[in-house]
């Protein structure tokens, strides 16, 4: 488990392409735009098999507590980052691109600080870090360090390579977009986003246009903005997304019946590091 817990939602989330947050001084955050109910439907079966980031919050809030034992054991200080336990599970938010029209009109393509995770847990991450000498960083974050250490505390013996997941999440993803009605709904979308005047011949090539992303420390463009409100707008027209997911739960639901084995040995292990976690929290 990676201890800036964040990182597993993130891998998931630029399978669809990367929506960087802005800079913090960017007018706006994420508490200004609460995820649409089109967003909080977007559950996939997949989903059930990999921790969620209220999961990921409370191993690495374990896993702080671990740390810190073995920090001072060494002589070190190390500062608890304080995580909700409790927080919606929104990973596919930008599974599909940018769903949301608020958001697109005031960031474009780019996400408004803590759309993705809780913006107060990274400022603490960030101002722990920061007061790390190297020396410190190595015994927390270095080859059998304490973060090593409190994560194989954690984690069952015999876990399964989370990397089959990710490529079959992958595969969900690339599959889907050849399902008739979604290569029809996308052509449909094309059409639309042209008739606005912008040429892109998905959604995923018009988020990952090379001129968005030259420069996260400044705003969006207008013409990134123009593009990504016309992009969440025929999305909407075509209902490309509801045909997409739908999609994407057939593919997993497939998936999970062609790999009972690896799909139960996930589950298992989750359950199992999970258990570790609330031991540890109990005592």
């Amino acid at each position: 488990m990676m201890l800036r817990s964040t990182t597993l939602l993130a891998i998931a989330l630029c399978i669809a392409g990367c929506a960087a947050p802005l800079s913090q001084n960017t007018s706006g955050n994420a508490e200004m735009f609460p995820p649409t109910p089109e967003v909080e439907r977007l559950q996939l079966p997949f989903d059930a098999y990999s921790f969620s980031l209220a999961d990921l919050y409370t191993i690495s809030n374990a896993q702080d507590l671990l740390i810190k034992e073995c920090m001072q054991a060494r002589g070190h200080d190390w500062e608890i980052v304080t995580r909700p336990t409790e927080v919606k599970d929104l990973r596919n938010r930008r599974r599909y691109g940018v769903l949301e029209i608020r958001i697109a009109q005031q960031f474009g393509y780019h996400a408004p600080p803590g759309l993705l995770t809780p913006l107060d847990v990274e400022q603490q991450y960030d101002k722990r870090e920061s007061g790390l000498s190297e020396s410190q960083k190595e015994i927390a974050f270095g080859t059998d360090g304490c973060g090593y250490e409190a994560t194989t505390r954690l984690q069952p013996a015999a876990s399964p390579d989370p990397s089959l997941l990710d490529q079959l999440s992958r595969e969900s993803l690339e599959e889907s977009q050849a399902e008739p009605t979604v290569a029809a709904a996308i052509v449909s979308w094309r059409e639309c986003v042209r008739r606005m005047g912008f040429d892109y011949q998905n959604p995923f090539a018009a988020i990952s246009d090379p001129q968005w992303w030259t420069d996260d420390s400044v705003g969006p463009s207008p013409q990134e903005t123009a593009v990504a409100v016309a992009d969440v707008s025929c999305k909407q027209q075509t209902g490309l997304i509801d045909l997409w997911h739908a999609a994407e739960v057939r593919i997993q639901e497939r998936l999970i019946a062609q790999y009972p084995d690896y799909f139960h040995q996930l589950s298992v292990a989750m359950k199992e590091e999970l258990a570790a976690t609330q031991a540890l929290q109990r005592k």
